[in-house]
């Protein structure tokens, strides 16, 4: 057993995740965190965890493409005009990660994060009899074109060559593994490797696990100062009083870079905006989850219903719904199964979280340099829940002197300054 404690600023998965390998340690954790804890990004997304997703955000044609994109505000990606240096600053390195290059180094170190962490799911739900619906008999990614189709037999080449169960399948294969949704489809691919479950549910569990075990988690409780001393973090001062700790990790998702203004360091992260809404009585409910690619679309069978979540919109940290975005998200799941077409959407209730995405579109994770007792473990963009237990591990090793399970120099949390 440790007597270090450690204070945490986010509950999100992350900060869960974290939370629970310091607590099987014997370290004291407090979570801290500036919501009611019902609501952040943890909650609404797709449920995936998925080793499939091997490319990161920035990738060569992204640019091209967004620009077609972006003045279209239904479309999959929408930046908001407006006049922001920070914003400014990341397009322009967003730019500079999008080339064949840097895409070559990243996949590796994805493909270790994301593996490693759905073995640490599936030991995790295994160990703690946690059921939040996890299954795992993969992802279709569903192509209405068969350039789109073309395009996505290259994922299946990539995934392959790291082991990876993926596959381009026919309209007719596609038709017999999901005999529920009659999709208006080319083909597809599908990634066997790949698993999800219902966020929401997992989520609620965990905490209760956490809490039961002793992890003291403070809602409605906002970080306002950071307190230095002889090169370290001596306390974060809150809305409700000062936390001192021997560590201290920042995992607060999209806000993680305003709390480093606090420590005047500059970490380049814009909030993603995505959306989704739960349809509770569909159809027919899907057997797979189901990617919408041109549409760039995400689909679920939960346990409470049938979840869409989908789009980018960088438009600054607020959860302003955008009832174009929303309707753009209906138009393409329309597109793609024709059944829909005549669906009464009226009663969805949409959903926003904010996805925290880096420049390069790899996290970050790690020490933070001259403060030897602050970590951070943020930008996870659009695979925060399927990498949330591998960066909870790897700021723990760090923490308690483990080697560390994933280590690569384009984590670091200030490559860019």
């Amino acid at each position: 057993m440790s007597n270090k404690s450690v204070v945490i600023v986010g509950a999100g998965i992350v900060g869960f995740s974290t939370a629970y390998y310091l607590n099987k340690q014997g370290i004291e954790v407090t979570i801290l965190d500036q919501t009611d804890g019902n609501n952040n990004c943890s909650f609404g997304n797709a449920g995936y965890v998925s080793p499939s997703h091997l490319i990161p955000l920035a990738s060569p044609g992204i640019i091209s493409q967004g620009i077609k994109w972006m003045l279209n505000s239904k479309s999959p990606f929408y930046i908001k005009p407006k006049l922001d240096l920070d914003l400014m600053k990341w397009g322009m390195l967003f730019k500079k990660a999008s080339t064949d290059k840097r895409v070559k180094e990243a996949i590796p170190v994805l493909y270790e994060l994301t593996y490693q962490s759905q073995k640490l799911y599936e030991e995790l739900l295994a160990e703690e009899q946690i059921d939040a619906g996890y299954h795992k008999p993969g992802l279709l990614m569903i192509c209405q074109k068969q350039d789109t189709l073309h395009h996505e037999e290259e994922l299946v080449k990539l995934a392959q060559s790291f082991g990876l169960e993926a596959e381009t399948l026919t309209r007719e294969e596609t038709e017999k593994l999901e005999p529920n949704v009659n999709y208006n489809m080319a083909g597809s691919v599908y990634f066997g490797c790949d698993a999800w479950m219902t966020p929401n549910v997992f989520m609620k569990k965990f905490e209760a696990l956490l809490v039961e075990r002793g992890v003291n988690i403070q809602y409605n409780t906002t970080l306002k100062d950071i307190k230095l001393s002889n090169g370290k973090v001596s306390e974060f001062v809150t809305n409700t009083g000062a936390y001192q700790a021997d560590e201290f990790v920042i995992a607060a998702g999209s806000w993680s870079p305003l709390l480093m203004k606090k420590l005047k360091l500059s970490m380049p992260l814009q909030a993603g905006k995505g959306y989704s809404f739960m349809i509770k009585e569909p159809i027919k409910m899907p057997k797979l989850p189901s990617i919408l690619v041109e549409g760039r679309i995400a689909t679920t069978p939960m346990l409470h219903g049938w979840r869409i979540a989908g789009t980018m919109e960088m438009s600054g940290i607020n959860h302003q719904i955008n009832q174009n975005r929303v309707a753009g998200i209906i138009e393409a799941v329309k597109q793609a199964i024709p059944d829909y077409k005549s669906f009464d959407f009226s009663e969805v209730e949409p959903w926003a979280g904010l996805r925290p995405c880096t420049p390069d579109g790899l996290p970050y994770i790690g020490r933070v340099s001259g403060l030897s007792n602050l970590q951070v473990g943020t930008g996870h963009a659009m695979l925060g829940w399927t990498l949330g237990p591998i960066t909870g591990k790897l700021l723990t090793e760090q923490i308690v002197g483990e080697k560390a399970s994933v280590s690569s120099p384009l984590l670091a949390v200030e490559r860019y300054n």
